[in-house]
């Protein structure tokens, strides 16, 4: 490992790599991650490139920018894991589950449905509907979404211009919900990359009452510009 990546992460530890039928597992089992004590947790693309495990840009709400480390893939899921233990649990990009924030999303329905798994196909007049639960004791919540396509938006990472296509979902709560609200509606972002069609950052907020979610995809976006993308992008989202 260079020695720039050990100044962001204190240690990683590795204790079992295994491959099971029917489950992808990523490059880690378990791990011990630490971040460097700096406003913003940040790396160079060739400290990016050349990682062993995939890397997440999170930033949530004021706080600073940290990096996840993808955990493993299983059922479809991508879990990404934090050095305080945190957990994100997204499917092709929506976050599906959260461990350790404020007030954890402990299940989201129907999200084979969900139009931002195929950027391809959404339409402008797309609606999805999904019910929520959540660890404060708010159960099968309605929320219903609309979105629109934005094209041709530039995203500057790594001092590098990247042309993506923007989703903007429109979020609202269906039904009333048990504690105040100060407003029902919200959006989340969506970017993909114009080219390969592959999510490179989205903006997510689980619900009014919490702080929106940033997640830049390092790895996926050092990948598409390595000079080999082509045959490194993969496709997973």
């Amino acid at each position: 490992m260079i020695a720039s990546i050990k100044t962001v992460f204190s240690g990683i530890m590795l204790l079992t790599l295994t491959a099971c039928a029917g489950t992808y597992h990523s490059y880690l089992d378990s791990l011990k991650l630490a971040f460097a004590k700096t406003p913003d947790a940040e790396l160079s693309l060739a400290e990016v490139q050349q990682a062993q495990y995939d890397l997440l840009y999170v930033k949530h709400g004021e706080r600073a920018q940290a990096v996840m480390v993808l955990m493993h893939l299983e059922a479809g899921q991508h879990k990404w894991v934090s050095a305080d233990n945190a957990m994100l649990i997204m499917e092709q990009g929506r976050l599906v589950r959260t461990l350790g924030l404020e007030n954890d999303l402990l299940h989201l329905t129907n999200t084979v449905n969900d139009p931002v798994r195929h950027i391809n196909t959404i339409q402008q007049d797309n609606s999805w509907l999904r019910l929520a639960d959540w660890h404060n004791g708010e159960y099968g919540y309605a929320l219903r979404s609309r979105f629109e396509v934005l094209p041709a938006q530039q995203l500057t990472v790594f001092q590098q211009k990247l042309n993506t296509t923007l989703v903007v979902e429109y979020v609202k709560y269906e039904d009333s919900a048990n504690y105040l609200r100060f407003d029902g509606n919200w959006q989340n972002y969506f970017w993909f990359d114009s080219e390969s069609g592959i999510l490179v950052k989205s903006e997510q907020t689980l619900s009014p009452f919490l702080q929106p979610i940033t997640m830049t995809y390092a790895s996926r976006i050092a990948r598409l510009l390595s000079p080999a993308a082509a045959q490194q992008i993969g496709g997973a989202q």
